[in-house]
């Protein structure tokens, strides 16, 4: 059970690791592609309209506060789910990184997606392509940063051991 357990943890640890190249990727993308930088800023954006959905005037600060918090949180939130789905059904990285992805880009960007339900992001049928294009970019950066650093982890000590052992130094109880 304690494996499973430091799995679970490993899962958050690459969940949150893999949402810092997410923004950098989606932000480099969004300015390659001559969008607006605002438009790869889906989580102020997504917290300012569901303060209005709630009447509530939100300040900036404390709406990219909020969506920090929340951008960790649902990366830590995946990365336990992706460490969940491993321990049941185990994928290799390059199919349950793509495959994590289709689920993310289903529930927030898709016609039934939260980002589309809330207006955050436009409906699918009138949504421009390179925006779509975006978001399956923060979909897939994410997902296989996740997956491929929690296949890393997953061999962690193990390799770390076998490495240091190769150099003369010794790991473990003396």
């Amino acid at each position: 059970m304690a494996s499973s357990g430091i799995a679970l943890v490993k899962g958050v640890a690459a969940g949150f690791v893999a949402g810092i190249p997410q923004v950098l990727v989606t932000q480099a993308e969004a300015r390659l592609l001559g969008l607006p930088g605002r438009q790869a800023d889906i989580g102020p954006r997504f917290v300012q309209r569901v303060a209005e959905r709630l009447d509530t005037d939100m300040p900036r600060p404390l709406r990219w506060l909020i969506a920090g918090g929340f951008h960790f949180g649902y990366a830590g939130g995946w990365g336990l789910l992706y460490a969940l789905l491993q321990r049941w059904r185990p994928a290799q990285a390059h199919v349950g990184g793509p495959l994590l992805a289709a689920l993310i880009y289903a529930l927030a960007f898709s016609p039934w997606g939260v980002a589309t339900q809330t207006g955050t992001e436009q409906p699918v049928e009138t949504r421009p392509v390179r925006e779509t294009l975006l978001h399956w970019t923060a979909a897939l950066s994410f997902s296989l940063t996740l997956a491929y650093l929690f296949a890393r982890l997953e061999q962690w000590p193990g390799h770390a051991a076998a490495a240091w052992a190769r150099h003369g130094i010794k790991t473990g109880s003396p």
